[in-house]
């Protein structure tokens, strides 16, 4: 299993607990980039969160950082998304 994978399965999971808590501010998730070492914590609603997540080759990731096979595809202040190709 990738990094990028590993990370995203990580994300998931904190977006499951905040929707069982009702959480209604920003949430903190992982950036889901190539590097192990990588711990980027990039703040979302679970709005937000869950439009990155409509689409299963997109990813999570802190404007900059890398996954191999992937081209970014749109960045704000405070994160990227990049898809798999």
């Amino acid at each position: 299993m990738r990094t990028e994978d590993i990370f995203r399965r990580a994300n998931e999971e904190i977006a499951d607990l905040a929707l069982r808590h009702g959480w209604r501010f920003p949430v903190p998730f992982l950036c889901e980039c190539a590097d192990s070492h990588c711990f980027a914590r990039l703040e979302l609603t679970l709005e937000v969160y869950e439009g990155v997540r409509s689409n299963r080759q997109r990813y999570l990731t802190a404007p900059g950082h890398e996954i191999p096979e992937a081209v970014a595809i749109d960045q704000t202040g405070t994160f990227a998304l990049a898809e798999k190709v």
